[in-house]
């Protein structure tokens, strides 16, 4: 049975247990008790590229991008702060 989790991800039930999976391409990320965000293809992109109105943001902030590693569906889109060194935060 298959639930729905976000756009693109769902939660896949067999015998050998709960799985999530991309819905595009149903391919299985991780056991549904995992983080499924470590398992994605990761992209970093300035704010602007969220529009105009994000340059502010611009040296403090960063749109992180979570992809499926199989076909590349977008999973996800949201800003994470950035770090003196390039590097991204977020909250644990």
């Amino acid at each position: 049975m298959n639930h729905p989790l976000r756009e693109n991800l769902e939660v896949y039930t067999n015998r050998e247990g709960a799985w999530i999976r991309c819905t595009k391409c149903s391919r299985v990320l991780c056991p549904a008790g995992e983080n499924w965000r470590n398992r994605c293809v990761r992209k970093l992109l300035p704010p602007a590229k969220g529009g105009p109105l994000m340059k502010d943001l611009a040296g403090h902030f960063l749109l992180e991008q979570l992809y499926c590693p199989g076909c590349a569906a977008l999973f996800n889109t949201e800003l994470v702060e950035e770090m003196k060194h390039g590097e991204e935060g977020r909250p644990k």
